[in-house]
């Protein structure tokens, strides 16, 4: 019975340390101190300016893109999008604005670092294709921001990008045509001249349907061949993929992602508290077979 009884007492110490982290958890859930004040600010913002609700992106993986709209390159010449669109070659496609000095060229930066890490080769594994969603950009400004990436890329790529990374520009009714393809809502900020919008690259299936999403500016090279190697195969994200989106939310008034934090906690309280809930049923089951009955502890 002693064993019994030291359980007992270990049981109700567990249960004053279990309640003391229920509490901490449920604080966490509520109010994270560290975040709280970016949090708060984001809902003022969503309040004060309402319209900032037509800003972000709603996932549409399967989406087929329309092949047939017609763009103008970085060389001034008119072309197809299908034509980038190739028999066992998937495509990054990214859609940003060129005179952006905001959260775009680090979109393009990252997706470079990314094309220097990963395991795939451009040109031969898939191709790249940069969309500006602006009208206000023209085929000049194209040239510009591809040489620049032209100039940052390590000398190896250099050709590879020269030939597969196609900037293009269209015109206002054929950005809002792809912009509606791929879920992607934007809004011109008067008060600080910049568009407000998302970030986020796209992987596409060589038929020109979005495969998968990546969001942010960090592009981790492995996930990104994986997508790639799956976007080759028709494969597209599911449910359980979009399932992580929960944890990214981009607010352009800040230009930071002020809720991802927020929202990790929160999804990482919950797993805590049922956890939690497990280890005390079991302590509940054990405590009542072995208190109740007298039965003797097996050692």
């Amino acid at each position: 019975m002693g064993l019994v009884n030291g359980a007992v007492r270990l049981f109700r110490f567990n249960q004053i340390v279990g309640f003391a982290v229920v509490a901490i958890s449920i604080g966490s859930l509520v109010a994270p101190r560290t975040y709280a004040g970016e949090f708060r600010s984001m809902q003022s913002v969503a309040n004060t300016h309402t319209e900032s609700r037509s800003v972000g992106i709603t996932p549409h993986p399967g989406a087929q893109l329309p092949l047939h709209l017609h763009f103008t390159n970085s060389h001034g010449q008119t072309v197809r999008l299908g034509q980038y669109f190739r028999a066992g070659r998937p495509v990054i496609l990214s859609l940003v604005y060129y005179k952006c000095y905001g959260v775009c060229p680090f979109v393009e930066i990252g997706l470079l670092r990314a094309i220097e890490k990963m395991n795939a080769t451009l040109g031969h594994d898939y191709e790249v294709v940069t969309i500006s969603f602006s009208s206000r950009d023209r085929a000049a400004d194209a040239a510009i921001k591809k040489a620049h990436y032209l100039v940052a890329a390590p000398s190896q790529l250099r050709s590879a990008i020269s030939k597969h990374w196609h900037f293009l520009v269209g015109t206002k009714t054929v950005d809002r045509k792809i912009a509606s393809t791929i879920g992607f809502r934007y809004r011109w900020n008067p008060t600080i001249q910049m568009y407000d919008h998302q970030a986020a690259i796209y992987v596409c299936t060589p038929t020109g349907k979005i495969a998968n999403y990546f969001f942010g500016v960090h592009y981790q090279p492995e996930s990104l061949r994986l997508a790639i190697v799956q976007a080759g195969d028709q494969k597209i994200s599911n449910v359980f993929d979009q399932i992580l989106l929960f944890c990214v939310s981009f607010n352009p008034q800040t230009g930071k992602y002020t809720a991802i934090a927020y929202r990790v906690v929160f999804l990482s309280g919950i797993a805590v508290l049922i956890a939690l809930g497990a280890l005390f049923g079991w302590l509940w089951w054990w405590e009542r077979r072995y208190r109740r009955k007298g039965e003797p502890v097996k050692a």
